[in-house]
């Protein structure tokens, strides 16, 4: 059904490429939230492309709120859109949003987290499961090299989201290899520093042993790094950490953080409106295309700061 849909998308655009070569296209872009740095840094990776290409973008905030997500797809609908990329809520709403496009008959490309019904142009993702085993198997083969051991954690985005599934199961899967567990897993709501902080915090009170957390987005990094400082603990609890950021590339040259699964929002952005450029020039479109994380670490990140820049969040 996809392919097909991209094949008729290309074949209508073909009759029309003169007047689209004259006045471009208008893409929406419907974000989990504009608050939260990740998909700002998605955001900025759409804008970029569409401005190479002349093309208006509208930004729709979604506030973690998939019934506003839907709403803002009829607005974007209305508007006379071209196309949707959607960085879905959660993974069980974003089909309802999928239907409503095809209904009128606008390709969508899906950006992040991911859905397992509904009719669209391409998915791109993360390796999350991959991400997050590399992330698990450095932490293990640090806490054996060590002769460490004690109560590991874990911050996730919400389990609902097919992305924290993933994540969860990647670093539990590498941490069973290495003889250790996930002992506790607290999901985020608002993905504030804030509440990561609070977070941290209550996982350190209910484990005197708490060895390690792993922080699995950019700002339960930071709130986790946060409470650690505040309680005198520093240097006493390991840190591991998804998504990276500015902040996250210091840690890490730090030592307050030990490693880091890194996504490349930005090129992910990118991606999008690329994948969306290829459709509209009538090209084959694949199904899923995956945007690979790397794994940053105290020894390495020096080696990577282009690339933080260019492809992951930019360091301005």
């Amino acid at each position: 059904m996809k392919k097909l849909l991209a094949l008729l998308l290309g074949a209508l655009l073909v009759l029309s490429v003169g007047a689209v070569a004259e006045e471009g296209h208008t893409v929406a872009y419907l974000s989990a939230s504009t608050t939260t740095p990740f998909w700002n840094w998605v955001e900025t990776g759409i804008t970029d492309a569409c401005a190479e290409r002349g093309w208006e973008l509208i930004v729709y905030n979604s506030a973690e709120d998939s019934a506003t997500q839907l709403k803002n797809t009829q607005n974007a609908i209305t508007r006379g859109v071209d196309a949707i990329i959607i960085s879905p809520v959660d993974s069980a709403s974003c089909p309802a949003v999928l239907d409503e496009a095809e209904s009128y008959g606008i390709p969508v490309v899906i950006c992040d987290i991911g859905t397992e019904e509904g009719t669209y142009l391409s998915f791109i993702m993360t390796p999350n499961y991959n991400g997050s085993y590399e992330v698990g198997a450095y932490l293990g083969q640090y806490l054996k090299d060590n002769g460490l051991s004690g109560t590991i954690c874990m911050i996730d985005v919400p389990l609902s989201r097919i992305n924290g599934q993933l994540r969860y199961e990647g670093f539990a899967t590498a941490l069973k290899e290495y003889g250790f567990s996930v002992d506790q897993v607290l999901e985020s709501e608002t993905f504030t520093l804030d509440e990561a902080d609070g977070q941290a915090r209550n996982l350190i009170t209910a484990h005197s042993d708490i060895v390690a957390i792993y922080a699995a987005h950019s700002q339960a990094t930071l709130g986790v790094v946060a409470a650690i400082e505040d309680l005198g603990l520093d240097g006493k609890i390991l840190v591991c950490s998804f998504d990276g950021d500015p902040e996250t590339a210091d840690y890490l040259q730090s030592g307050k953080v030990l490693v880091c699964g890194a996504q490349q929002a930005k090129k992910m952005g990118r991606e999008s409106l690329y994948v969306l450029d290829d459709s509209f020039a009538g090209k084959e479109i694949s199904d899923t295309i995956e945007i690979p994380t790397f794994t940053l670490t105290s020894e390495n990140v020096m080696n990577y700061l282009d690339v933080i820049d260019k492809d992951i969040c930019g360091l301005e």
